[in-house]
């Protein structure tokens, strides 16, 4: 069932207009083209994917200040956009279009979920509260509250078996299971570390990892199971604590990518061993905020290599291309001098990429 969302027209009461095509949102101090850029040849050119209806004609979203992005597991045409204080943003084109939730207008999206025996059921969180959805952004309800100030959900997770079975992690270190679709919630770990990232196994039933700030990767196997640790493995990496992305394979089981500091780690036995795929930059010299490979060909892959100055200023970053697993790179220009925050690689169509830009240290 195509999604249908009838507030587009009603979006955008509050919007202020900065020219012919650009849309500013109140409170974001970041500059320069951001938004999002769509290839449809493996990073060879790139055209921007940002249009945005409004009921003041066609604008785009070149001034959104963007966070992460989420493939819906059930559309190969439908992606959801978090930002930095500018809300929740979605396309059901594949970028063709973009309409914005309303309900979270001038929000930071820190954790994002989706459903995936149900794409219309969705959760959100903006830091202290939960959301969820069942009809596709129509209509939303709080279903979990943090009272303890400064805490924040960053990340979210529906098991992929049990959709019943929702997951939290807290910047805290804190993690809740709730078996009942986010009715009710009880505390599963206490890790009394930061926590920034979490991701449900698609090919694994009950199978959760969680990133930390600085301590590495942790795995639950099944629900009522215990926490493994698997960050051992990756203290043989220097700066491989400081994390970026974690990555699952589409397609095998077990395969992971880590990307840190260090550069690129893939594992084949659900994080217990490591092996470095080989990068022209060397380790610890660039900052890696976007990676993708091809769902069909795993030999492809891709990732932006970022220097930042003292303030976290963009002073450069290049997008690399390898066909034979790493063994050769090629580099190539980015279509805009702020800095790629994030990277989907489309499942069906593996030369059709989507990049994601931001500034740092507006919010």
């Amino acid at each position: 069932m195509f999604k249908k969302v009838s507030l587009l027209f009603s979006l955008f009461a509050v919007v202020t207009v900065t020219g012919a095509s650009c849309v500013s949102f109140g409170g974001d101090k970041a500059t320069g083209v951001m938004g999002i850029y769509r290839s449809s040849d493996q990073g060879e050119n790139w055209q921007p994917a940002m249009t945005f209806p409004t009921v003041e004609g066609v604008k785009n979203l070149s001034g959104v200040n963007t966070y992460k992005m989420y493939r819906d597991p059930g559309d190969n045409n439908a992606v959801y956009l978090t930002t930095r204080g500018q809300g929740l943003f979605y396309t059901y084109d594949n970028g063709t279009s973009w309409s914005q939730v309303d309900k979270f207008k001038g929000q930071f999206i820190y954790g994002f979920a989706i459903d995936p025996k149900d794409k219309c059921t969705l959760y959100v969180s903006n830091g202290p509260n939960i959301y969820k959805t069942v009809d596709c952004s129509r209509t939303w309800e709080i279903i979990y509250r943090e009272e303890r100030p400064g805490e924040k959900v960053v990340g979210l997770a529906v098991d992929y078996n049990d959709s019943n079975t929702v997951y939290a992690a807290e910047q805290g270190g804190d993690v809740f299971i709730s078996s009942n679709a986010g009715s009710s919630w009880a505390l599963n770990h206490r890790f009394g570390l930061q926590l920034r990232d979490m991701k449900a196994d698609p090919l694994t039933h009950g199978r959760i990892y969680v990133a930390s700030y600085s301590n590495g990767l942790y795995r639950l196997d099944g629900y009522g199971g215990e926490w493994v640790g698997i960050q051992e493995p990756l203290k043989a990496f220097s700066s491989s604590n400081q994390f970026y992305r974690l990555v699952l394979h589409p397609s095998q089981k077990d395969s992971l990518f880590w990307v840190s500091k260090y550069g690129i780690l893939r594992s084949d036995d659900a994080g217990q061993t490591w092996n470095v795929i080989h990068l022209l930059t060397p380790p610890g010299s660039v900052n890696i905020y976007g990676f993708g490979l091809s769902y069909s060909d795993e030999n492809v892959m891709y990732y932006t290599g970022t220097i930042l100055g003292g303030k976290n200023e963009h002073v450069r970053s290049v997008f690399y291309k390898t066909e034979d697993g790493g063994t050769n790179w090629v580099t190539k220009k980015l279509p805009t001098d702020t800095i790629p925050a994030f990277m989907l690689v489309h499942p069906e169509n593996g030369n059709l990429i989507f990049m994601s830009f931001m500034t740092l240290g507006s919010k």
